[in-house]
């Protein structure tokens, strides 16, 4: 029987998101659960026996297991994704693994990235306010799962497309969301001078990597540097144009269709009306975050960037996937619209449709 891949699991993950079950809960606590939900078909029982029989696998918990599900394929064996041996595939190899040194998986994460696993701030524990404050660096702990990474290619556990995957989910907070923002705020995507001037800059600092961004998660993040762009950025006029004298639900179906796109959305299976029902129910945090009406309707964009990329779906989140795949294989064409001339995305327009068409919100 071959081993379990992520796949077999992936509908945890919506137990978990409908409160079904806790995502603290183990491999190890679930059987029983599924059997009274009456979902413990017979592939899933064969997946868990085999998870079962290998006393590391068995204790993974389900918040990671989701965390994995974001950063993985699918068809990525348990074995991979979490770095240990599973004697379902003869030790936790893959078939045509990827094949790189050291320094050519750092050269990797600095081209996706945007950040050198060198730098100082890759290699501090901590990042300083201009007060003194200090806050955990989260490019410290994941310098930790770079190098678990080597490790993983090293033992030829990595597929191409599974150590891409990995470096795009390291690019969530730097490159993919600088990428997403400057295009939907100007319309293109930064020159690649411009994008490091945004993610790690001596002289910038304010940067993705300093402390100004580390105080917040990466959704958070997201929202802040949309904000900031549209009320300051190059756009900011025409995002005003486009946005100010539109209803806040208005103004959010119109950027969702921007940015997941309502068919996009609907062929994930996710209902439109209810991702903006919720969007609208959080009205008040957005205007916390955005300061003004305005500011909060900046807010949501960065929302659904965040969120488009975390679940996979959407235009933009296809389109910053490939960007990066280019950057990877330095084939990216930088300073250019990220969804290609024709799907240029006009931030003048209709008020998009508000119709049942899907997004998780």
């Amino acid at each position: 029987m071959a081993e379990p891949t992520l796949r077999d699991f992936q509908f945890l993950v919506q137990l978990i998101d409908s409160g079904l079950i806790q995502a603290s809960f183990k491999f190890s606590d679930i059987r029983g659960l599924l059997k009274s939900f009456n979902v413990l078909t017979p592939e899933v029982d064969a997946a868990l026996k085999l998870v079962e029989a290998n006393p590391v696998l068995i204790n993974i918990g389900l918040a990671t297991l989701k965390e994995a599900l974001l950063k993985w394929p699918l068809d990525t064996p348990l074995s991979v994704a979490f770095g240990s041996g599973s004697g379902g595939d003869g030790g936790g190899t893959v078939a045509n693994p990827i094949v790189l040194t050291d320094a050519q998986i750092k050269d990797a994460y600095k081209a996706l990235a945007g950040i050198a696993a060198t730098s100082s701030k890759a290699l501090s524990e901590y990042l300083t306010g201009p007060n003194g404050e200090k806050v955990v660096n989260a490019f410290y702990a994941e310098m930790k799962l770079l190098a678990q990474l080597q490790v993983d290619v090293t033992a030829g556990k990595i597929t191409k497309a599974a150590f891409l995957d990995k470096l795009i989910g390291f690019s969530a907070d730097t490159s993919a969301l600088a990428l997403q923002a400057m295009n939907f705020f100007t319309g293109k995507t930064p020159t690649q001078a411009a994008l490091n001037e945004l993610i790690d800059s001596a002289a910038n600092t304010t940067d993705l990597t300093d402390f100004a961004y580390a105080i917040y998660s990466t959704e958070n993040k997201y929202i802040e540097f949309a904000v900031n762009q549209a009320m300051s950025g190059t756009g900011a006029v025409t995002f005003k144009t486009a946005y100010d004298t539109l209803s806040f639900r208005d103004a959010a179906a119109k950027i969702y269709d921007a940015i997941i796109g309502n068919a996009k959305a609907q062929a994930a299976g996710v209902n439109v009306n209810a991702a903006l029902d919720y969007i609208v129910s959080q009205q008040k945090y957005f205007e916390a975050y955005g300061h003004d009406a305005l500011g909060a309707k900046a807010a949501v964009a960065g929302f659904l960037m965040s969120k488009g990329l975390e679940g996979g779906v959407g235009a933009y989140a296809e389109a910053v996937k490939a960007f990066l795949t280019k950057a990877y294989d330095g084939t990216a064409t930088y300073g250019t619209e990220l969804l290609g001339a024709a799907k240029a995305v006009a931030l003048v327009g209709q008020v998009a449709e508000s119709h049942d068409a899907g997004m998780m919100a």
